[in-house]
């Protein structure tokens, strides 16, 4: 096993460059970037979604409480008046407040809840209809204020 040193140094070859490194398969880094990608992008659809379902939701009461307020006369059919309003407050709080046993509220409690979510500044003495309005012969309450309170809970919960 004698070999001549020279004859090893013969079979060395020079250094040679590398060639252009290939587009494909893409480096670890642009696999972990495409899925970053991907996740964001399914996230803000997922979010786009929902935001849009909720505005055509909210659009639909809205709606809703125009045509309660065009087809229904509140001085000639005030029960069935309040009967759509408290209809259309507990859809909206059935959809905002799943959990929270909203469903099972009656009479002051609910119109206490009603209230305690819609913004601090205002009157809420008309929505005590909504609780004492299907007990009584013929009931009193302001019209006005109380599709007001109904618009704005539509829109801040719908």
């Amino acid at each position: 096993m004698n070999t001549d040193p020279s004859q090893l140094l013969a079979q060395l070859q020079d250094i040679h460059a590398v060639g252009r490194p290939l587009w494909w398969p893409p480096a670890i880094g642009w696999w972990v970037l495409a899925l970053v990608l991907l996740f964001l992008m399914v996230v803000a659809t997922r979010f786009l979604r929902l935001k849009l379902a909720a505005r055509k939701r909210r659009h639909e009461w809205l709606r809703a409480l125009d045509a309660i307020g065009r087809e229904l006369d509140p001085q000639r059919d005030a029960h069935q008046y309040l009967a759509s309003l408290n209809r259309l407050f507990r859809a909206v709080a059935l959809k905002a407040f799943p959990g929270t046993g909203c469903a099972g509220l009656q009479g002051e409690e609910w119109v206490i809840f009603i209230s305690s979510l819609l913004p601090e500044n205002a009157d809420y003495s008309s929505l005590a209809a909504l609780a004492r309005g299907p007990y009584e012969p013929v009931p009193r309450f302001d019209v006005q204020s109380l599709a007001a309170h109904a618009r704005v809970w539509v829109r801040l919960y719908g």
